[in-house]
C-alpha cells in the first residue's frame, strides 16, 4: 500500500519550502495521515501540532514502540530530509501489521517543526513531548526568519496548521500530547553528508549508519557596540569598530570549531555576521554589529563548556577591538547517547541479513534526542548532494534496506511476551499456562 512515488519524485530537484506550520507542511502531513488511516491507524494531533498514528497488533499489546521523524523542511530545502524517515516508518508499520508473533502498540509520530529555520528553535514538537517546551512558551517563541512577512508567535503558527489539518481530514482526535512516554523510539534519517554513500560505492551495497551519539546545538546571538567616527581621521589604535569585533569573533569561532572537530567534540561556526545602522558610507566607522553562532557539541562536550569557550573569545574581542559585546543564548543542550542495547540489536540484524553498517555519530540535532523513551536510537541512510538544499538525493533501494532493518528490530522488540507465565506438570507432560491459555512444551524448552 505504501508506494514511494506517492511522497517523492526522485528525479526532481527543485527547492522545497515545506517550512514548519505552513500550509505546504500541513498539506504534506495530510498525505501521511490518509495513508496511516488506510493502514488502520488511529490518528491523534496534539497541542503543539505533533501528528501520530497508532495501531495495536497481537493478542497482548503491552510494549509501546514509536517509529517516526519529521516532514518540515528549511527554506529552499530538499525533499528527503526528515521525510525519508517518515516513509521508512510507514513502510515498517505496514510490514509489522502483516507480521506473526508480534504484540504491542505501534506509534508513528510526525514531529512538528524539527527545523529551526522559522523560529530559531529546533525540534519544537519533540521538545514539547519531554517538557523542554511548554504551552506557556507558545506565546514567547516568535518567528525569527525574515522570509515571514510579519513576526508571529508559535501559538499563532500552531493554530494555523491545526486548522488546516482539521479542515481537510476526518477522524483526527485532538489530544494534549500524542504520548507521554514510550518503551522504544526509533528514527531513520538521511545522513546529510556523504560518508555512507562513499561506503556504498566502495562496497557495492547499501550501508546503514547506526547512531551512537546525537549532537546538540548551542546557539548564540551577540551584539557589538562600538563608536561611529571618521575613517580618515581616527587612528587605528583609537577606533571602536563594531565590524572588527564581529570579524575577530568569527575567526576565533572557526578555530574553535576546527579544534572541536579534531577532538571529536563537535563543530562551530559564525553565521550571517554584519554591521547594523550602516549607511553604506566608506568613511564612517560602523558603531554597531551583530552575528549568530552555531556550536554543535558531541561526545563528552557540554553546552557549559561551549559557553565558557565563547566567553573567553568574547573577553579577548572586547579588549582587542575596544568594543562592548553582549550576547543572548538562543538555545543550549547536551549530546544524547543512544541505547547501546538497541544498537547491538541493529548490528546483529544487519549482520544476519548481510547488510553493511557503520557505527557513527550525528553532528546534526535530531528529534530522537528529546523523545521520552526508555530506550531509543536511530539510523542513517546514504544521501548525496549535501543537505538543506534542493540537490539532496537518496535512492529507493536504501529506503527498502532501512525498512528491512527496522522491521527486524521491531519484530524482536514486539515478540509475544506474557507477564503471567507458569509451568506446571500435568501427569508427565509439562504445560505452560499463559494468561489462562495452555500449551504443551517439551523438556528442552523448559531447560
Amino acid at each position: 500500500m505504501v508506494k514511494l512515488e506517492e511522497f517523492f519524485d526522485f528525479d526532481k530537484h527543485e527547492p522545497v519550502n515545506r517550512v514548519g506550520y505552513t500550509k505546504e507542511d500541513a498539506d504534506y502531513k495530510i498525505k501521511f495521515i490518509q495513508k496511516m488511516q488506510e493502514l488502520g491507524m488511529e490518528i491523534t494531533m496534539d497541542e503543539v501540532g505533533n501528528i501520530c498514528g497508532t495501531i495495536k497488533v497481537g493478542n497482548n499489546p503491552k510494549t509501546t514502540l514509536a517509529i517516526g521523524s519529521h516532514t518540515d523542511s528549511v527554506y529552499d530545502g530538499g525533499q528527503f530530509d526528515g521525510t525519508a524517515g517518515v516513509v521508512i516508518a510507514l513502510k515498517t508499520v505496514e510490514q509489522l501489521i502483516k507480521s506473526k508473533n508480534v504484540s504491542g502498540i505501534i506509534k508513528l509520530p510526525i514531529y512538528a517543526c524539527e527545523e529551526s529555520s522559522r523560529f530559531g528553535n529546533a525540534c519544537i514538537g519533540s521538545k514539547y513531548l519531554n517538557g523542554n517546551i511548554t504551552k506557556e512558551d507558545f506565546e514567547k517563541i516568535v518567528t525569527t526568519n525574515k522570509k515571514d512577512e510579519k513576526q508571529i508567535t508559535l501559538k499563532e503558527a500552531i493554530g494555523f496548521m491545526r486548522a488546516c489539518i482539521k479542515e481537510n481530514t476526518q477522524g483526527v482526535v485532538e489530544v494534549e500530547k500524542i504520548f507521554d512516554k514510550v518503551d522504544y523510539a526509533l528514527e531513520a534519517h538521511t545522513e546529510q553528508y556523504e560518508l555512507l554513500q562513499r561506503e556504498k560505492q566502495k562496497n557495492g551495497q547499501t550501508t546503514i549508519g547506526i547512531i551512537n551519539s546525537i549532537g546538540s546545538a548551542v546557539r548564540i546571538k551577540y551584539h557589538v557596540l562600538g563608536e561611529a567616527n571618521h575613517t580618515g581621521s581616527t587612528p587605528m589604535g583609537e577606533r571602536k569598530n563594531a565590524s572588527d569585533g564581529v570579524c575577530y569573533i568569527g575567526n576565533k569561532i572557526r578555530k574553535l570549531g576546527i579544534k572541536y572537530e579534531k577532538q571529536g567534540k563537535g563543530r562551530a561556526s559564525q553565521l550571517d555576521g554584519g554591521t547594523t545602522e550602516q549607511t553604506g558610507s566608506f568613511n564612517q566607522i560602523p558603531p554597531k554589529g551583530e552575528s549568530i553562532i552555531d556550536i554543535r557539541v558531541l561526545g563528552d562536550n557540554t553546552w557549559e563548556q561551549a559557553l565558557e569557550d565563547f566567553a573567553k573569545i568574547k573577553r579577548k574581542a572586547q579588549k582587542k577591538t575596544r568594543t562592548i559585546i553582549t550576547e543572548e543564548i538562543v538555545s543550549k543542550g547536551n549530546p544524547t547517547t543512544t541505547s547501546e542495547r538497541l544498537n547491538e540489536k541493529l548490528a546483529q540484524i544487519c549482520s544476519k541479513n548481510n547488510i553493511q553498517f557503520l557505527p557513527m555519530n550525528s553532528g546534526a540535532g535530531q528529534d530522537t534526542s528529546y523523545v521520552p523513551a526508555e530506550d531509543k536510537t536511530m539510523i542513517f541512510i546514504p544521501s548525496t548532494g549535501g543537505s538543506h538544499n534542493p540537490n539532496e538525493s537518496i535512492e529507493p533501494e536504501d529506503i527498502e534496506v532501512a525498512t528491512k532493518v527496522f522491521t527486524g528490530i521491531a519484530q524482536e522488540l514486539l515478540q509475544e511476551k506474557f507477564k503471567d507465565r507458569q509451568v506446571v506438570n500435568v501427569g508427565n507432560a509439562p504445560i505452560i499456562i499463559e494468561n489462562g491459555g495452555e500449551q504443551p512444551v517439551n523438556q528442552m524448552v523448559l531447560e
